[in-house]
């Protein structure tokens, strides 16, 4: 095991290498010279060093070239290399950044800037040994180098251009589910990806998202799912149960045959910060055995970059949400559902279809608050609304009316249906233990139904009017009761 660093020097001026060789070699550093990028790098390759300090401007391949090569290579990608440039501010600076480089100095360095930039890029480790990577195998020669600096140039290239593509889907696609189709469509189109998932939080809400096969089964479903919730927890994303969501994305693309339940592993994730808070975090997932981690399309930059695209479309989805959604339950507020049912009254009129109103109050609700508190009193509302969100179907409108009164929409709906609804939701509540102190709480509700008959007079703040006063006879009646009140045909 040597003692000494070995520090590959790469300059095309015999004044500045003396110069530097003298300084290092004062400081214990083994140096060795080449005077061209060219040599640089076969030098580098045939005997990897412990630092490579290195000029931008070079014959035959400049130093960025040469620094983006050995960075690119699994034999270098560790060495630090400090580029050297003779302009004080410009683009040398900012190509080396993009590089890779550890550190950018000025090329008439002083030796008290020179030697702790030296030190600082080889803190905390230790001389590399003779027969390390690198030793005993052939350098490459002048043309495979070029070949390879080629190759990584284009890499670098379409990496650049698909970032840009990222960046155009944000522009152009303000729609959530959307923008996560186009997003893991570009990325699935150049590595083997057969679903990705990402994790979103404000730190009050969170909200998972799943992208597969449209043909994808449940097992592949519930995969996903599993995976990216384990990577939530070890990423530490802020989330509260009763306060995210999951959301199923079909990509739009068929499955894969080695998409089989159990084969999908995460090919690459990156976890997103803002100071000390994890914002979230994607990931994409292969079953192709052996596929190996990493490619132009899994590399950190491209999944940052979709997840702040589609972070935007969720925050703005956030924000939509907020303006229409009940804060407390999470159903549609009022002045929502007001909005949305005027215009599914004009449609029903327009096509002759039937609808119907169902409105619901927790019975001694106030008893309940004085009693137990409002805290318990908050904790029913919720779950009273979990179990109204439950009962009805996807295309129905559940709303919080205000207070403790419920609201549902059920469109083409007529009122024996209705009121199958409205029973089963009845019976839901009335057996269900809500949470609250011991012993555990019982309650019940009382349900008004009117509906909406193709042909008669009125409009929608008619039928509610004839379901509020059906529902006010369910009280008088006894309560924890269905009353309904049909609408006359014309």
């Amino acid at each position: 095991m040597p003692d000494t660093f070995r520090v590959l020097l790469v300059d095309d001026s015999e004044t500045v290498t003396e110069m530097l060789s003298w300084l290092l070699g004062s400081a214990g550093y083994a140096v060795e010279t080449a005077g061209d990028g060219v040599k640089g790098v076969r030098a580098a390759f045939r005997r990897v060093p412990d630092l490579v300090v290195m000029s931008t401007r070079l014959p035959r391949l400049d130093g960025i070239q040469a620094c983006r090569l050995l960075k690119a290579d699994p034999a270098t990608r560790d060495v630090p290399v400090i580029l050297l440039t003779s302009e004080e501010a410009g683009a040398d600076r900012l190509h080396a950044a993009h590089a890779g480089a550890d550190r950018c100095l000025l090329r008439d360095v002083s030796p008290e800037e020179a030697l702790p930039a030296v030190r600082e890029c080889l803190a905390g480790k230790a001389p590399r040994p003779e027969g390390g990577p690198g030793a005993g195998v052939a350098a490459p020669d002048d043309i495979e180098i070029l070949s390879r600096v080629n190759g990584v140039l284009e890499a670098t290239l379409f990496e650049a251009s698909l970032l840009n593509e990222i960046a155009h889907v944000g522009r152009e696609v303000d729609d959530f589910e959307a923008t996560a189709r186009k997003l893991f469509r570009l990325l699935r189109e150049i590595a083997p990806a057969e679903a990705m998932g990402a994790v979103f939080s404000d730190g009050v809400c969170s909200e998972g998202v799943s992208v597969f096969p449209d043909d994808a089964g449940d097992p592949i479903r519930e995969e996903v799912r599993h995976r990216t919730e384990r990577l939530r927890d070890e990423a530490g994303v802020p989330f509260s149960p009763g306060r995210a969501v999951w959301t199923d994305i079909q990509g739009g693309f068929p499955g894969s045959d080695v998409a089989a339940p159990g084969s999908l592993v995460p090919r690459a994730v990156c976890t997103v910060r803002a100071g000390e808070m994890v914002k979230g975090l994607m990931a994409v997932y292969s079953g192709v055995k052996g596929a190996a981690p990493g490619g132009a399309a899994t590399k950190e930059t491209l999944l940052r970059q979709a997840f702040m695209v589609l972070e935007n479309a969720w925050l703005y989805r956030q924000i939509a949400r907020i303006s229409v959604t009940d804060g407390l339950t999470g159903l549609t507020n009022v002045r929502h559902f007001r909005e949305q049912v005027q215009r599914e009254h004009s449609r029903a009129r327009r096509h002759n279809d039937p609808y119907t109103i169902l409105m619901m109050d927790i019975d001694h609700f106030k008893k309940i608050n004085d009693v137990h508190g409002h805290p318990v009193g908050d904790t029913v509302l919720r779950e009273m609304a979990a179990i109204f969100r439950e009962g009805v179907r996807g295309t129905d409108l559940p709303a919080r009316y205000g207070g403790e009164e419920f609201i549902v929409f059920l469109p083409r709906t007529r009122l024996p249906e209705a009121v199958i609804v409205g029973e089963r939701i009845r019976e839901a509540v009335e057996r269900k233990a809500f949470a609250a102190p011991s012993p555990m709480l019982r309650c019940t509700v009382s349900v008004g139904i009117a509906d909406y008959l193709p042909g008669t007079e009125g409009t929608e703040k008619t039928v509610i009017g004839r379901a509020d006063e059906a529902l006010y006879s369910a009280k008088r009646g006894g309560r924890n009761r269905v009353v309904c009140s049909p609408s006359k045909e014309a």
